[in-house]
């Protein structure tokens, strides 16, 4: 892991050889030269001592979950947590089996089946078996790859179009996979593991809080990189009916949760009417009374438009983006619902969907400057702005509602030896995390432009 481990005894060597010939000269009364042979026998013993402490900080940290690695950290995550590491997991997408033409008798596509792309680079088989219907020259089952991570992932559909187990199907025509293939991923690494261990607090929960929706998301698939959870809200614009009851003007708006100091009441004109002057608001047992004052402007109304904000109370949008900045696939949303939505995760009064995050695109157009007297050549200048550059796009599409920041590419680039950098875009642009219950922003590059503008005297 990158965090820095603990240092439970002290491993100064310096400090262990000072304090073993002090006392040596203490008990025996000699002192020892550079090239005392006991001199050089305590050199050693401390060499020793020294490499044991190093063993002892080891293991100590070994013992705690924010520091142990590999298999260390798997048996704390199962002993503390109750929590297993994420297994890589192999990519599936759905296939199209095709007969020659149509049969008075159901043809079998046996589960196991094996089919391939014309490379032949993978190998992909039938989670089941699948019945092409009398009548039909067609039928669809799941396929998995055989290879576990996301090797498999990205195969266009017709790219898988080989079968593999000719004498399985009986008057096959043709194969291919109809969607693309998805939700293959990496075994979880350390630091990954850990973040889940820490989430998984959040989980015994069984009323529905952010952390263990979260929790439950993430353990889908170690290719996940973060996930945001709201109760959506909702502004809405509408013109309502006036009545009249015992001689006052009303208008209704049932819902929960709504904001009363969001209400906007328009005059016909489209400008904006004035509480307590035009109208009156009161809200009791999830009904918005609207009611229209007879010596305000809106007194001769028949309807009226009216704006205002809605919380869908018992409704959680699930939001979760890929390790690539991607919006999580369709796979991928599929199991991230099915185990929030599962019974023993999901408050019985909940209905839980798992949406995409808007997302706003940003182009890098940069020109950088090189000082006539730099100490780095051209070429390592050049490869340190691309790779700066390449860092900031990974850390801009990291998490969902990060701002588009360009001080941070900036920050980077100053590290690759460059003497300026005029950055045309992108702009500062502020991103929604889901904070406010609206639907969050993930930034998304569309176009790059890195120019080399030369040398400048300092």
């Amino acid at each position: 892991m990158s965090r820095s481990n603990y240092k439970f005894v002290q491993t100064d060597t310096s400090a262990v050889i000072e304090q073993l010939i002090t006392a040596y000269e203490e008990k025996t009364g000699r002192t020892l030269q550079v090239g005392d042979p006991d001199r050089l026998f305590i050199l050693w013993v401390a060499d020793i001592i020294v490499q044991d402490r190093v063993f002892t900080n080891y293991v100590g940290n070994q013992n705690l979950p924010s520091r142990a690695v590999g298999e260390n950290l798997d048996a704390l995550g199962e002993w503390i947590y109750d929590l297993k590491r994420q297994e890589a997991q192999p990519a599936i997408c759905t296939m199209q089996f095709s007969i020659s033409k149509t049969q008075e008798t159901a043809i079998l596509i046996p589960q196991g089946t094996r089919v391939t792309d014309s490379s032949k680079k993978l190998t992909w088989y039938t989670t089941s078996d699948a019945l092409v219907a009398i009548g039909n020259r067609t039928t669809t089952v799941m396929v998995q790859c055989e290879t576990a991570g996301t090797v498999g992932n990205g195969y266009v559909p017709g790219e898988i179009n080989t079968l593999l187990d000719i004498d399985n199907i009986k008057y096959f025509s043709s194969c291919a996979n109809i969607d693309t293939s998805n939700s293959g991923a990496e075994r979880s690494t350390d630091e990954e593991y850990y973040e889940l261990m820490r989430s998984r607090l959040d989980a015994y929960s069984t009323a529905g809080p952010k952390g263990a929706y979260e929790y439950w998301a993430k353990s889908v698939s170690s290719e996940i990189a973060d996930v945001c959870v709201i109760q959506p809200r909702k502004n809405i614009t509408k013109t309502y009916e006036v009545n009249t009851v015992g001689g006052n003007k009303l208008c209704y708006i049932g819902g929960n949760y709504i904001d009363e100091t969001s209400v906007v009441v328009y005059k016909p004109s489209g400008a904006a009417a004035a509480l307590n002057v035009d109208y009156t608001l009161s809200y009791a047992d999830n009904l918005l009374t609207v009611t229209l004052k007879s010596d305000g402007e809106l007194s001769a109304a028949s309807s009226v438009t009216i704006s205002h904000i809605e919380s869908n109370a018992g409704y959680v949008n699930i939001f979760a983006i890929m390790d690539d900045g991607s919006i999580a696939d369709d796979g991928t949303k599929a199991a991230i619902l099915a185990a929030c939505n599962d019974n023993c995760v999901r408050p019985l009064t909940d209905i839980v969907e798992v949406k995409d995050a808007d997302v706003v695109e940003y182009d890098i157009d940069l020109t950088y400057y090189i000082n006539l007297n730099a100490e780095r050549s051209l070429t390592d200048i050049q490869a340190a702005v691309n790779a700066a550059v390449s860092e900031y796009v990974a850390w801009q599409r990291g998490k969902i509602g990060r701002d588009i920041n360009p001080s941070k590419l900036e920050w980077l680039l100053h590290d690759t030896g460059i003497k300026r950098v005029t950055i045309a875009s992108p702009s500062f642009t502020p991103l929604k995390d889901g904070k406010d219950n609206y639907t969050p922003q993930i930034a998304k590059l569309k176009d790059i432009k890195i120019t080399n503008g030369g040398y400048e005297d300092e």
